[in-house]
């Protein structure tokens, strides 16, 4: 093992190593680090941008530009009528003989058209595994003729470990507050706590104290009371399968009638209630009715 962060008596940390320390934080991707102008682009004019203070740290390679200055691109002439992408990149290269190493931004030149131009290839590299180019690229800008109308960033940025360490901490102070709303959530949810079938009645519980229950009723009875030139005749008590705590509401309709023509409601208690039901015609009459009851049981 060779040691990196110690005095051994001569140079000996090399850039191979510098790179992989830096990975092992950072990570083998490319990014802009959150300090100075962040490599902020500006337009001076249509043939120079000028590219801001900051520094990047390209697979594991640290390089800067000095703070309260700037590097100058030069963008080639755009062309009346036509359309072009270039790409502004900040280019790793190794010369292969002497072994120097170089970071420095770039500008690879797209291919006008009238409309349409393609993006312009660069070299991707890994650094680390030897290549010779490397490109990271940092913005992308497009010409209309002779003008820059765009100037797009490609790069993303990594914060440093304090903001790291204060974001984590906002995101656990988020978890907790979002699992606390879930929990308040799950204790004002509505669920079913019973339901179930009895005497011909489905009924279903649910734990905010509400109960539905609903059936069809069917009676033979003889309308012969006379009311006005109607006819009508209470049948039996109606008893529900489980009690509820107050008197419910009830919605009745006729489903399947002989010479039937309205139903009624009477006598409602927490058990039970009685059906009227009204004809025009006197005699015996078969009844069918869709009762829908709804109220408390707690």
């Amino acid at each position: 093992m060779d040691i990196i962060t110690g005095y051994t008596g001569s140079p000996h940390v090399t850039a191979e190593q510098d790179r992989d320390v830096n990975i092992g934080i950072f990570g083998a991707e490319s990014y802009v680090l959150r300090t100075g102008s962040r490599l902020k682009a500006e337009v001076s004019s249509n043939n120079e941008i000028k590219v801001r203070d900051g520094v990047i740290m390209h697979q594991g390679c640290a390089a800067s530009i000095k703070k309260n200055t700037y590097d100058s691109l030069t963008i080639a002439n755009g062309s009346q009528g036509m359309k072009r992408v270039d790409l502004i990149v900040a280019r790793y290269s190794r010369d292969q003989n002497t072994k120097e190493e170089s970071l420095v931004l770039k500008v690879i030149q797209g291919t006008p058209k009238e409309s349409g131009p393609a993006v312009p290839g660069y070299t991707t590299g890994d650094i680390q595994a030897g290549d010779l180019i490397a490109d990271m690229p940092l913005y992308q800008v497009t010409l209309n003729g002779l003008n820059i109308t765009e100037v797009k960033q490609l790069f993303a940025t990594q914060d440093s470990i304090a903001e790291l360490s204060s974001n984590l901490l906002n995101v656990k102070a988020d978890l907790t507050k979002a699992n606390n709303n879930i929990a308040i959530i799950n204790s004002n949810l509505i669920s079913i706590v019973e339901r179930g079938t009895k005497n011909n009645y489905n009924y279903t519980k649910y734990s905010n104290g509400d109960m539905v229950m609903w059936s069809k009723y069917t009676w033979n009875t003889n309308l012969a009371t006379s009311w006005y030139n109607w006819y009508f005749a209470s049948s039996a008590a109606v008893g529900f399968p489980v009690a509820f705590k107050q008197a419910p509401l009830i919605i009745v309709s006729p489903a399947k009638t002989n010479e039937l023509y309205g139903l009624g409601v009477t006598e409602v208690t927490t058990t039970g209630c009685k059906l009227t039901a009204y004809s025009p015609k006197q005699g015996m009459c078969y009844v069918q009715a869709d009762m829908l009851i709804i109220g408390k049981w707690k």
